[in-house]
């Protein structure tokens, strides 16, 4: 292998999905790198995540795509219930159409399988990827042509660039934007994995299935090879609870959704224990960059869960990062430029429409608004919901060209 394009490394902050997505990017065109991850060990949090087209095509971009489908389940269609009448409102076939019109399948998966199957690919690669563990980013500094970081234990590391992927309460965020997080939205889940022997054959849809009503939706999908199966359970009001992960009763969880169906309570009652997450997120900003600094993933865009995209929206960055830099031959402050004018708007788009969605068609009020909501999706053809979806399903040109580039 020729030698790296870059002397003193990118310097990668967080060693999630996106850091090490940044990094396999980087490689791929021959850039070397060192993740910077402040857990002991690297890991990912979490449960199931779904994989759209375009996230399909960014983890075959970075060389991974084969790894993650070996436990990922390829789903037959993406449904909605009405949660309180329990009519079908949406259902969007994802067979030999859906995948010719993107290019890929749609499937779901546990964040570990792709998290794992990202971390395998930067460990193959040790000539071009460092990976250091139990290393917090405290600040840094970009005198001249380098970047100097100081980590939480003192320690002082010099590289050509850094690479803020350090999630959504960003270090690196706050230096180059200075936005606070904002206040707690009252946006709360209860997540649970459940074995699929324990869920009624009836709700075992080979599908990513969605149950709205008023002010709260569910969300569910087989995980690894039909052995598991994830449940989401999502409600809006005052909570005071900040809290991430942390544990909440059955009882907890239901008292929330006893305005559903008989049918998907009945699910709701499977789990003895819930987990409790607490969802913030930030607005868009008009800039990510300052010189040899950028940010990638939540760091860059931190956005709600509706939209299934965040995950997808970090390795995109990923790889338009790598092609950037490519592009501009290793200037990588006139790449961060290029990079970030590549990205801006998409992620910001879907990160805006993350939010829309909640009011416009999960959480309607019980009654003519919910009537009026079911009957615009009603014999809806699956010609029209691809339209609808092509602007996100459709990965861009720099993703699609990566690896022939």
């Amino acid at each position: 292998m020729a030698a790296p394009r870059n002397g003193k490394p990118v310097i990668i902050a967080g060693g999630g999905i996106g850091g090490l997505a940044a990094a396999l990017a980087l490689a791929r065109k021959g850039f070397r790198s060192v993740v910077l991850e402040q857990a002991p060990q690297f890991g990912e949090i979490g449960a199931g995540i779904q994989i759209a087209p375009n996230a399909w095509h960014a983890l075959d971009a970075l060389g991974v795509g084969a790894l993650v489908k070996k436990e990922a389940v390829f789903i037959e269609q993406l449904l909605m219930f009405d949660g309180v009448s329990g009519e079908k409102v949406i259902a969007i076939p994802l067979d030999e159409r859906f995948a010719k019109r993107f290019g890929n399948p749609y499937a779901v998966t546990h964040r570990a399988d792709i998290h794992g199957s990202l971390l395998d690919g930067c460990k193959a690669l040790p000539q071009l990827i460092e990976l250091r563990t139990s290393t917090k980013v405290a600040g840094f500094s970009s005198p001249g042509d380098e970047v100097t970081v100081k980590t939480a234990n003192g320690e002082t590391l010099e590289g050509a660039a850094l690479v803020g992927a350090d999630g959504g309460r960003s270090v690196i965020r706050e230096s180059i934007v200075g936005d606070p997080l904002p206040p707690i939205t009252g946006h709360m889940c209860y997540r649970a994995v459940l074995n699929i022997e324990d869920v009624p054959q009836d709700l075992r849809f080979a599908a990513a299935t969605l149950w709205a009503a008023h002010n709260t939706h569910i969300v569910h999908y087989p995980l690894r090879g039909w052995k598991l199966f994830n449940l989401v359970c999502t409600v809006i009001g005052k909570h005071t609870s900040g809290g991430h992960n942390e544990a909440a009763t059955q009882d907890e969880a239901v008292s929330f959704f006893t305005h559903y169906c008989d049918k998907v309570l009945k699910l709701m009652r499977i789990p003895k224990e819930y987990r409790r997450w607490m969802l913030t997120h930030r607005e868009p900003v008009p800039n990510w960059s300052r010189g040899r600094v950028t940010l990638l993933g939540d760091a860059a865009h931190f956005m709600l869960q509706y939209m299934a995209q965040g995950a997808a929206m970090a390795m995109e960055d990923a790889v338009a990062l790598g092609a950037a830099c490519d592009a501009e031959n290793g200037d990588f402050e006139k790449a961060f430029v290029r990079y970030q004018r590549m990205r801006l708007v998409r992620a910001s788009r879907v990160q805006i429409s993350a939010n829309s969605l909640i009011g416009q068609i999960f959480h309607v009020p019980d009654g003519l608004e919910r009537e009026v909501r079911n009957d615009i999706f009603r014999g809806r053809t699956p010609e029209r919901f691809y339209d609808a979806l092509e602007w996100v399903f459709s990965a861009p040109d720099y993703v699609r060209s990566f690896s022939k580039a």
